[in-house]
């Protein structure tokens, strides 16, 4: 049946990995983007890495993704069919192959399963979001070492700079200050050692940073990629035959676009409370919006938009499609008797 749990997760969990894997570059070079001062003496573009380099991240990701998917297709279900009519339930169940519970909803009832999957999957992402950005920092630093250029510091507000609400922290009154100059002059290499990294700098709260950003992202991409998604399949396709897997692509696609223009400022304020150097820039996520906006000016909370928007599409195009292929094949298993 098509609300099987375990059905939502394989499918879920298969499409997570394909896509991620194939598409890391596209985050690597968005997190890139975004991880670069938009100020003077800070260098703008990213400079071309080893092919290998682009998968940096791809290990934690792929872990993350497993979860996060999981929780998002079997989260969305079960809340559409808790809030769906008991009648309009009753009458899909007869028929396998497509999500009927979404589709008996109404906009704002799937705008509010999408807010709900979208806060459960945060919890999932959080860690490995941190330890993704730590890993794309480190290999960007041995990729400037690389090609004979000085690492970027922490930029530091001149005496004419406009007034802000931030108060830093004396750094050497940080209790980990001095693991985190060793790891300043040699950034960590692979995924077990940034995790390693990441807990001696910071600590246990090292792997929670960027959280609200990261929870309102998550809302924000739920809400409005399953909201698209699903009026489209309303109109697009009938609710009593199985929806093909091309058009699936299709609608994952389209409903992917919206996310970007919508959640892209962000994504860049996630992104920069994850860096390493946060802990001494910003003191929240509110700050670090404000100086972004003052400091870089607004279109610096747009960077990465453009290998973002590419991710996003692709992804969500190939996870609905291969879902839906997974999902097909499973109901198709089972229609035969292969599988009860």
């Amino acid at each position: 049946m098509s609300d099987d749990v375990l059905t939502q997760v394989l499918a879920g969990s298969a499409a997570a990995v394909f896509q991620t894997t194939l598409l890391q570059p596209f985050e690597f070079v968005k997190t890139a983007a975004q991880l670069r001062r938009g100020i003077p003496g800070i260098k703008q573009q990213v400079a071309i890495q080893p092919v290998k380099t682009y998968f940096v991240g791809a290990s934690v990701l792929n872990i993350g993704a497993v979860l996060k998917t999981g929780a998002r297709f079997g989260t969305f279900e079960q809340v559409c069919q808790l809030i769906a009519p008991p009648q309009d339930t009753q009458q899909a169940q007869p028929v396998a192959n497509n999500s009927f519970a979404s589709m008996q909803l109404a906009p704002w009832q799937v705008a509010l399963a999408g807010i709900i999957t979208g806060c459960v999957e945060s919890v999932w992402i959080i860690p490995f979001e941190n330890v993704k950005t730590r890993m794309i920092e480190n290999a960007m630093y041995w990729g400037d070492r690389r090609d004979g250029e000085v690492k970027p510091t922490a930029p530091k507000a001149s005496p004419s700079a406009s007034p802000t609400f931030h108060k830093a922290t004396p750094q050497d009154l940080h209790p980990r200050y001095k693991a985190f100059l060793e790891y300043e002059k040699k950034p960590s290499v692979g995924m077990l050692n940034t995790v390693v990294e990441v807990y001696r700098t910071r600590g246990i709260p090292g792997f929670l940073q960027g959280s609200m950003p990261t929870i309102l992202r998550q809302i924000g991409n739920s809400m409005v990629r399953f909201t698209v998604y699903t009026t489209l399949k309303k109109r697009l396709t009938d609710p009593g035959q199985p929806t093909s897997e091309a058009v699936a692509f299709a609608l994952g696609a389209a409903s992917s676009l919206a996310v970007v223009a919508t959640t892209q400022p962000l994504d860049v304020v996630k992104t920069r409370m994850m860096s390493k150097n946060a802990w001494r820039e910003y003191t929240n996520a509110l700050n670090c919006c404000y100086q972004i906006f003052i400091t870089e000016g607004w279109v610096s909370l747009y960077k990465g938009a453009v290998p973002r928007l590419l991710k996003v599409g692709l992804s969500g195009g190939i996870s609905f499609g291969i879902y839906q292929y997974v999902e097909n094949m499973i109901s198709q298993a089972r229609h035969d008797g292969y599988l009860r």
